[in-house]
């Protein structure tokens, strides 16, 4: 039986999307990591390669709830929302791909009951690895979550996404498109395949993340939704929700009043560098 929430516990919702402070591309140019540069090398003129997991126990677009720690009735509690990009196998192990800044190591995983509110009745995952707050950061707004019920009917989007993801893309089409648990699908035209982004994260800390942006539409929640394209006549997901910057977040994504509106995304190009580095074994098609 689903439980919205415990009985006499205060949920407190954090917003789940990073908010864009800075977006600089001369930045990345000048000081360039090495994980950006396999965005960067990539000839605009090249054979797209891709990958697919061989199980996907999540469809991209998942929704998911975050705490820190595990709710106890009659206290308050931080929950984060935010969105899965895509979820693969090793072994007997599965695994979900977000934003980092949505939670850091040991953080749990909850699901929604309606899209909105989160089932507090049994975790279905943990934070295993997150990019932005490790040591040996790589500067990317990924984190992997190790999915601990993977028998549990999430609420995600349908149809669903296609679970293919790109290992080498060059020039995007004029046209992507992302999903999110609160705005949904969304889309507009790539701007910049790298820079580097400064974002807030739910607590309010400063990220340093190397991002590329579309003039697309997200909003609190979004954060590690598919960032995805039409390529070579299917869909592949190039990445993964970050954050935005909005001249009127109040505003719905179709209102004219709104303005212009700037998502940045994590490509996943590089993020498949670091998932080949924390999950190994991760079993693909």
């Amino acid at each position: 039986m689903r439980t919205p929430a415990w009985a006499g516990l205060a949920a407190v919702t954090i917003a789940g999307v990073g908010a864009v402070i800075a977006w600089s591309v001369d930045e990345q140019r000048q000081n360039p990591t090495p994980i950006a540069e396999i965005i960067a090398a990539a000839p605009a003129q090249v054979e797209a390669e891709y990958r697919a997991p061989a199980a996907s126990p999540w469809a991209p677009g998942t929704s998911v709830m975050i705490t820190r720690t595990l709710p106890v009735p009659g206290e308050t509690i931080q929950v984060g929302q935010c969105t899965v990009a895509y979820s693969f196998t090793a072994g007997e192990r599965s695994f979900a791909v977000t934003a980092s800044h949505c939670g850091s190591p040991g953080y749990h995983v909850w699901p929604t009951a309606d899209g909105e509110a989160a089932d507090f009745a049994s975790p279905v995952g943990q934070f295993l690895y997150s990019d932005l707050y490790d040591e040996q950061s790589s500067r990317l707004d990924v984190g992997v979550i190790e999915i601990t019920n993977p028998w549990y009917a999430m609420t995600s989007p349908a149809p669903s996404i296609p679970t293919v993801v790109a290992e080498l893309v060059g020039d995007l089409p004029e046209t992507i498109c992302k999903y999110g648990m609160t705005t949904g699908e969304t889309c507009g035209t790539p701007i910049n395949q790298t820079g580097i982004e400064i974002l807030a994260d739910h607590d309010g800390t400063e990220l340093r993340a190397v991002a590329a942006t579309a003039a697309v539409c997200a909003r609190a929640g979004d954060s590690g939704g598919p960032v995805y394209a039409d390529i070579e006549g299917q869909r592949v997901i190039v990445g993964l929700v970050s954050g935005t910057r909005d001249a009127a977040r109040e505003l719905s994504c179709d209102d004219p009043a709104a303005g212009p509106m700037t998502m940045s995304y994590t490509s996943m190009p590089a993020i498949q560098t670091v998932l080949d580095r924390v999950v190994p074994e991760a079993e693909y098609q």
